[in-house]
């Protein structure tokens, strides 16, 4: 019986007091506004403290009171955790009450209610460029602030977000097994983040996957890749100082070596066919002196790969050369 009554008089309470702020909202006694606005945000009622204090600032936008109420709307819709209302109201506080004691601290909340929107390094980061902004902002304006240092961690922290966010990038492309897109952007973070504690790994997915990208090459690619990937190695072997690293590493540019010398080997054939091919001329002349430089490229094959196994086609290529210029 008690407890029922104890409900039917709280239930009583609760509905005059919402009738009664109703009557503010709807009177035009704005001191009772206010006063009645400052009582809701005490008890952290934030939201029917921002009607009350809306109609205050539209009232008295250049007086103590308006300031006020702009303030703490800018506060109220924080305390709700709407950080884009919050942050918007305490950037035009600053704006509107620029000599306000509340300025600075309105500022670094502008920034904070930035940092607050910023998401996890998955998703875009607009807003994680947008915090580190606003906090670079105040720290230029408020240079001696006690602020600075809590500026100085948070920027610290978005930083790292953004840099994470990139390396990120770079696993992905490597797990993808997209080599071109795992060199260009592992090449784009270290020269971004070249103190970034992922360096190593980074280093190695851009020198791994130009292996890669080099040992799969068609042959006209072949020998600028091979050698962008042992110019890369030769760049970063210092940081392939763990036994994860060091071991492949050095057996991927011995690899490297041996590709390079393959490569050139086929050049080399490549040229014996190249200058055989121009013997076609219909000129005598320039049909001779390909014919000749086809024998000389051949000699020149012959010292220097003995072992190949494009001798033999090579030299099926020489007898008809020699053939051809003995009837010439």
């Amino acid at each position: 019986m008690i407890f029922k009554i104890l409900s039917v008089a709280l239930l009583t309470s609760v509905l005059f007091s919402c009738s009664d702020y109703q009557k503010i909202v709807k009177g035009d006694n704005y001191e009772k506004k206010f006063l009645h606005a400052n009582r809701m945000f005490e008890k952290e009622t934030y939201t029917k403290a921002l009607t009350l204090y809306e109609q205050i600032y539209q009232r008295y936008p250049k007086t103590d009171k308006g300031e006020v109420a702009y303030y703490r709307i800018a506060r109220s819709y924080y305390a709700i955790e709407d950080y884009y209302m919050a942050g918007y109201y305490f950037n035009q506080f600053t704006q509107r009450y620029p000599f306000s004691d509340n300025a600075e601290e309105s500022l670094f909340m502008t920034a904070i209610c930035s940092v607050k929107n910023s998401p996890k390094p998955s998703l875009d980061q607009e807003e994680t460029d947008l915090a580190l902004n606003d906090l670079q902002l105040f720290v230029q304006r408020y240079p001696e602030s006690d602020l600075i240092d809590s500026c100085n961690r948070t920027m610290d922290r978005l930083r790292y977000k953004l840099e994470f966010k990139k390396f990120e990038a770079v696993q992905l492309y490597d797990r993808m097994e997209n080599n071109r897109a795992a060199v260009a952007s592992s090449q784009s973070f270290l020269q971004d983040y070249p103190r970034s504690i992922h360096i190593k790994e980074a280093a190695f997915i851009q020198f791994r996957n130009s292996y890669e990208l080099a040992v799969k090459s068609i042959i006209s690619k072949k020998k600028e890749r091979v050698e962008d990937a042992m110019e890369t190695y030769a760049k970063y072997s210092y940081l392939f100082d763990n036994e994860s690293y060091e071991k492949r590493a050095i057996k991927y540019n011995e690899n490297l070596s041996n590709e390079l010398i393959f490569v050139a080997e086929q050049y080399a054939y490549k040229d014996i066919i190249e200058a055989y091919e121009m013997s076609r001329s219909t000129s005598e002349q320039k049909k001779v002196y390909y014919l000749e430089e086809t024998l000389k490229r051949f000699d020149n094959f012959d010292k220097k790969y003995p072992s190949s196994e494009l001798l033999e086609k090579a030299k099926a290529i020489q007898k008809r050369a020699k053939k051809e210029l003995v009837n010439s």
